[in-house]
């Protein structure tokens, strides 16, 4: 099962990366409606991008639970684990990347998901073949999936007004308006400082 099981998390940070690309511009494709607006990236925000990334995480996640056959408690822990850690990791690197990096920042957010995917994919491995009973941590890792599903579900229509949310297009938050003119928001922007 070990051998099967590095196929698979190696396998994974290719699936995730593909998928949550697709998953980014799946509000554009699927002409903005519900579907795009749960799952897919609404703005141009870090949150927006690592939503996708996370939800693609917890897809495989789901997908090598049913091929494998991990003992479940241990892997439901070790993968909510994983999932806090690359949200969490992923919005750090791209603020840290944002504080002393230039140039585009969709590279950096590019490499910024790569690094996090492998690193979460490797601890995943990690924890789950470790000599620690982690099944003890069954209900509390419970709590913290409900948990990511109500963030996962309410941060995209009412975001906080903090900048790992806010659209760097047009300095908005949240779904932006279908028929936005970008320039006046910019000027507008610019007027107020």
């Amino acid at each position: 099962m070990q051998k099967n099981m590095m196929k698979f998390e190696i396998s994974g940070i290719f699936f995730v990366i593909i998928m949550s690309v697709f998953l980014q511009n799946l509000y554009t494709l699927c002409g903005r409606e519900l579907i795009g607006v749960m799952f897919g990236s609404v703005n141009d925000s870090i949150w927006e991008t690592g939503k996708t990334i996370m939800f693609s995480y917890l897809l495989w996640s789901m997908i090598e639970l049913l091929c494998i056959h991990p003992p479940f408690k241990k892997f439901t822990v070790v993968k909510i684990f994983t999932l806090y850690y690359l949200g969490l990791s992923y919005i750090l690197l791209c603020l840290i990347f944002l504080l002393f990096g230039s140039g585009s920042h969709s590279l950096h957010e590019f490499t910024a998901a790569i690094v996090c995917i492998s690193t979460a994919s490797f601890l995943s491995f990690r924890l789950l073949f470790s000599e620690k009973e982690l099944e003890k941590l069954f209900a509390p890792a419970f709590f913290m999936f409900l948990l990511f599903t109500a963030i996962f579900c309410s941060f995209t229509p009412f975001p906080p007004k903090i900048y790992i949310f806010m659209d760097r297009t047009t300095h908005l938050y949240g779904i932006i308006p279908e028929h936005i003119d970008a320039g006046a928001v910019a000027l507008d922007t610019l007027y107020r400082v």
